[in-house]
């Protein structure tokens, strides 16, 4: 694949709340236990895709849907 990908996407606003709640929340949780890690909106993204992408798939209908993670009945 030689042709570049943009390095941005753009978020809706309500996307981009979402993630920031999720970041301050996870942040907060580590820590409370002791932990003092900052969690960024970046690392949650990056996580997300590393971990979810495999998993994105199109149904009967040409429509993206998320398969089921075989790990989980392993």
């Amino acid at each position: 694949m030689s042709e570049s990908i943009k390095a941005t996407v753009r978020l809706k606003k309500q996307e981009a709340i979402e993630l920031k709640d999720k970041a301050y929340a996870l942040t907060r949780k580590a820590i409370m236990s002791g932990k003092h890690i900052v969690h960024t909106e970046s690392d949650i993204v990056h996580f997300a895709i590393e971990n979810t992408l495999k998993n994105i798939d199109i149904n009967e209908d040409g429509q993206l849907v998320l398969k089921p993670d075989n790990k989980k009945n392993a």
